[in-house]
């Protein structure tokens, strides 16, 4: 049985949307919001690569700290690697990728993609990563594919 979720995928892709679907079936679910704790916890923080493997470290001791209290983690950030990934598999936070069918179009609009450099997915890249995917295509199969990860 898992004790957490972690989603991660390219801004715009729906991971936050997923979080707050995910958190209607949890009553001790907490959302952890990557953004949220950039803003509060490591503002001290740039997005170079170097920093971005800081944050989500903070993140996921965030985490711990919540699996602690006996709250179910909905984790939520841009990038992911592999580090953190054997991590979450020893404590049994199912890791999931979302993408998106449109994320060209998204990106044409999106505020985050208009930096000129430390761009996830621009100009740095994620590592190969084994987790599930999920794909985003602005529809209800979305949701259906999101409640088969609770049920």
């Amino acid at each position: 049985m898992i004790k957490g979720i972690w989603f991660f995928g390219l801004s715009g892709s729906g991971k936050s949307y997923a979080s707050r679907f995910i958190k209607k079936n949890f009553l001790n679910g907490v959302i952890l919001d990557g953004d949220q704790v950039r803003k509060y916890v490591s503002f001290d923080l740039g997005y170079s690569l170097v920093d971005r493997e800081m944050q989500i470290k903070r993140v996921f001791g965030i985490s711990k700290i919540l699996l602690k209290s006996n709250l179910f983690p909905i984790v939520s950030t841009v990038y992911f690697d592999q580090n953190i990934n054997s991590l979450c598999r020893k404590e049994k936070i199912l890791v999931v990728k979302i993408t998106r069918k449109n994320i060209k179009k998204v990106m044409s609009y999106h505020k985050t993609y208009k930096l000129k450099s430390n761009v996830v997915g621009v100009d740095i890249k994620y590592p190969k990563i084994k987790c599930l995917t999920i794909s985003n295509r602005g529809d209800l199969d979305f949701c259906k594919k999101l409640n088969l990860l609770i049920y």
